[in-house]
């Protein structure tokens, strides 16, 4: 068993924002040795990594942990895409073996449509040319963009995190999302 999105942090370290104080459950150091535990008793064949933080040092961090931790099979890592140095990032970042995709968090950007931005074909050239896969931090109103950016990038991996988390509880608006997540 493969856990395909799992979570390490230190508290107060790596540009650490996120979980803050008003989760309690999970306002803690989650560290490697907590990878096992998190699979609720299954077998856990391996890990992959995926960044909580808008930070390259917070992902620097994650694959410094995966290079010491063999049960770490891949990270997902953060890198400012809209940098004018970003491909020289993403080479260095793809340099490193288990770095397998970069996730700019759009959930939390107020251009829903940021990611078809031009300057950032540069990045996303990159990001298709080094292997990596392109993960969509998003909900449902970030579709329809993610769409155009698969028409536009045959080439790039894209994953849907949290399924771009469908409004459930809401019948209209579980809806719109089965029909633009089928898009």
């Amino acid at each position: 068993m493969i856990d395909a999105h799992m979570h390490l942090w230190r508290i107060g370290h790596n540009d650490h924002t996120w979980p803050g104080p008003d989760l309690p459950a999970i306002y803690r150091d989650f560290l490697p040795g907590d990878l096992a535990a998190a699979s609720l008793g299954a077998a856990l064949d391996g890990a992959v990594l995926v960044q909580s933080q808008p930070s390259e040092a917070g992902t620097l961090w994650l694959l410094r942990q995966a290079a010491q931790t063999p049960l770490i099979r891949a990270v997902v890592g953060w890198t400012d895409l809209a940098a004018p140095d970003a491909t020289g990032r993403i080479a260095g970042l793809a340099a490193q073996p288990k770095l397998r995709g970069l996730r700019p968090m759009l959930q939390g950007l107020d251009d829903d449509a940021w990611i078809l931005r031009p300057e950032l074909e540069p990045a996303l050239a990159a990001m298709a040319a080094h292997g990596l896969g392109f993960d969509a931090l998003i909900f449902p109103r970030h579709l329809p963009h993610i769409a155009e950016l698969a028409r536009r990038w045959p080439d790039l991996a894209i994953v849907i995190n949290h399924g771009a988390k469908p409004p459930i509880a809401r019948p209209a608006g579980f809806a719109m999302w089965e029909t633009a997540i089928e898009a």
